[in-house]
Order: structure tokens, then C-alpha cells, then sequence
């Protein structure tokens, strides 16, 4: 029964990404640019009062490496760091020699919230799930929010801000929300519209998120609200209808412009971009969109919009929208699964590692 419903599950998406290629316009309408070399440094879209993005890079490397060389020795089928984080010409320098691997601190509570349209496409789990069922047998404490996959951000922040409210309060604990994708988002609007839960935070972490929009949802938002907001999904309600409006540069950029984030909360980004033969076959409409005006994209999201303002960049990572944190692969049976699910395990418990040393200094 579940395995009929996500073959007509993904027929419905197959239709969608074929509609969606109708009625956009041909890529040969836009202007080409040339591509930026792979070690050129990252740009950033930034408004005026923005806080300056501090810059973990070298030590968000370090970690990965170290993780990553000892298990690599063990299983060649793995990525190195290398392979799995981009080094592009502006990251600083680490110092050396290396520090050994912070501890994991015991006190954390991490909260993942996952992105637009994950409440559609139940098989393909929540993020980093399975990454999360391995640091759980080790004593980690890993939850999921259930968001609607087709509200807006603030929606989707009421829903956040219930799920905090309903953890035992412990003043040492240390709550840490993860959002993929549009869940970020929300995460930061959670922070905004809810000041009394948010007090309960420490740390926000964005991976591939949409922090400032991204181009392509705001030119399908007028398709999406016509037709496909109406499309019946057996796993997901309508909701208010504001998923893809509310991912829209256009509006984002004004929502940040207009909202102050909290300061008591420790801001943290993980970039993804990937080389359009590394992409997930299904998200290349959109990445070939992305790409022809020059944007360095992970299928859905341009680099220069996955950063929240006055967090502390981790990395660029070398993995499109869905690798980074979706089983998407093993479900359809395309090639390069073991490597990236091994990649996603890894990022996860670093990700912990890096927020932990924070925190903690």
C-alpha cells in the first residue's frame, strides 16, 4: 500500500516538474553567464544593516577532516573532506596545529525541522533521519517537528512554537533547532513571532536554507497559487496555501529587513552547492535556471541566500538540495547512495560537534 502510494506520489511530482518546465520560460530567453571558477570566493546577499557573517570555516573543516579520515580508513566507499566540503579562495587559513574533536555536550536538545512539501512525500522520512537514528543510540536527543508542507513560514512558526512549549523545562538544557530548506525559515520566524518560546533557545541552525528566498519561487508563485496549491496530496492538507510565496526572495528579503532576529540565540549556516553532474536528475530544470544567470545553486537554492545574517558560516558543502539530508536517492535507486548517506551521517554529528564547541566557550 505504501509503496502504490509513493509511485503515485511521485508521478504527481514528475507532472509537476513537466508542467512547471511548460510554462516557464525557455532557458535560451535568459542571459548565459560564464561560470564562476569552482575555488572562487563565495558571494553573499546582504542588506544594509545586516550583522557581518563570522567565518568557521577553518575549524568547521578541521572536524569534518578529522571525522572523515577515520572513517574513510575503514570504509573506502566513503567521501573525503576534500570531496565533500568546497575550498573556495576567500575561506581563512586554519590554525594549526589542529585542535582535537570537541566533545558532544550531553545537554543539547536538538529540534529538526524539515522543508516545504515534506509532509507530501512521507517516504522520503524526515532530515537526516537516519543520520539522527545513529546519534540516538548514542545518547543524543533528536526530535522532529511535523510542519505543514504547504503553509507559509509563519504557519509553520505557530507549529514550532508548540512543539517547544510542550519540552519539559530543564534550565541546562541546551535547545538546538536545525531547519532544512524551508524549514529554516520557518525556524526564524518561529524566533521573531514567538519572543516567550524562543527565550527557550540557544542555537538556530540553517542547512541549504532559503534564508533570503530564492529566484525561483518568486517567478512560480503565480503558477503555484493557481493550480498546484489546489493539487489533492493523500499525505498533506493545503494549509494556508503560502508555501512558495513565503520562499520568495522578494519577500523574505523584506521580512528580514523588517524583523530583528534574537540575540540570544547563536545563528549558524550550512551552505550547499554542487556541479550540475553531481545534481539529482530531478531538480536539473531548476538548477539549469539558477545556473544560466550565474548563480551557483544546489538544485533550489542559490548560495547567496543561505546565509542568516550574523551567523557563523560552517561550510560549503559540495552536495545538492536533497543529499545533504534526504534518502531521495536510495528511494528512487540512483547511483552514488552509500557515499552520501555516509556523507549525511557525518555532516550531522560535525554540525553537533561544531555547535557544542560554541556554545560552550
Amino acid at each position: 500500500m505504501r509503496r502504490s502510494l509513493f509511485t503515485a506520489t511521485l508521478q504527481i511530482s514528475v507532472r509537476c516538474l513537466a508542467l512547471l518546465a511548460a510554462v516557464m520560460p525557455a532557458s535560451g530567453c535568459l542571459p548565459r553567464f560564464s561560470p564562476l571558477p569552482d575555488q572562487a570566493p563565495a558571494l553573499r546577499l546582504a542588506l544594509p544593516n545586516d550583522p557581518p557573517i563570522h567565518d568557521g570555516r577553518a575549524r568547521f573543516r578541521q572536524i569534518v577532516c578529522m571525522l572523515a579520515d577515520q572513517r574513510l580508513s575503514m570504509d573506502t566507499s566513503r567521501l573525503s573532506c576534500e570531496q565533500l566540503l568546497w575550498h573556495l579562495s576567500d575561506e581563512p587559513q586554519p590554525i594549526l596545529p589542529a585542535i582535537s574533536l570537541p566533545p558532544l555536550d550531553p545537554k543539547l536538545r536538538v529540534i529538526i525541522v524539515p522543508g516545504a512539501f515534506a509532509e507530501c512525500f512521507p517516504e522520503y522520512g524526515m532530515p537526516f533521519e537516519d543520520a539522527a537514528a545513529v546519534l540516538r543510540q548514542n545518547g543524543s536527543r533528536i526530535d522532529f517537528v511535523v510542519v505543514s508542507g504547504r503553509s507559509g513560514a509563519d504557519h509553520n512558526a505557530a507549529q514550532i512554537a508548540a512543539a517547544v512549549e510542550r519540552l519539559p523545562e530543564d534550565p541546562a538544557e541546551k535547545i538546538v533547532l536545525i531547519g532544512h530548506s524551508k524549514g529554516a525559515v520557518d525556524i526564524l520566524h518561529f524566533l521573531v513571532n514567538h519572543p516567550q518560546e524562543a527565550r527557550r533557545v540557544r542555537a538556530a541552525v540553517s542547512v541549504s536554507g532559503p534564508v533570503s528566498g530564492s529566484p525561483l519561487a518568486d517567478s512560480l508563485a503565480g503558477v503555484y497559487r493557481g493550480f498546484f496549491s489546489r493539487m489533492p496530496f493523500t499525505d498533506c492538507p493545503p494549509g494556508d496555501r503560502g508555501v512558495v510565496d513565503s520562499l520568495g526572495r522578494s519577500h523574505q528579503t523584506t521580512w528580514l529587513a523588517s524583523h530583528r532576529l534574537p540575540e540570544t540565540v547563536r545563528y549558524f549556516s550550512l551552505v550547499t552547492f554542487a556541479r550540475r553532474e553531481d545534481v539529482h536528475p530531478l531538480m536539473l530544470l531548476t538548477y539549469d535556471r539558477l545556473a544560466a544567470a550565474g548563480e551557483r545553486n544546489d538544485g533550489y537554492v542559490p548560495i547567496t541566500d543561505q546565509l542568516i545574517p550574523g551567523a557563523t558560516l560552517l561550510g560549503y558543502v559540495n552536495l545538492d538540495h536533497w543529499d545533504i539530508a534526504l534518502p531521495v536517492r536510495e528511494r528512487l535507486n540512483i547511483g552514488g547512495v552509500g557515499s552520501r548517506a555516509a556523507a549525511r551521517q557525518l555532516l550531522l554529528e560535525v554540525l553537533l560537534l561544531a555547535v557544542s564547541e560554541i556554545l560552550n566557550m
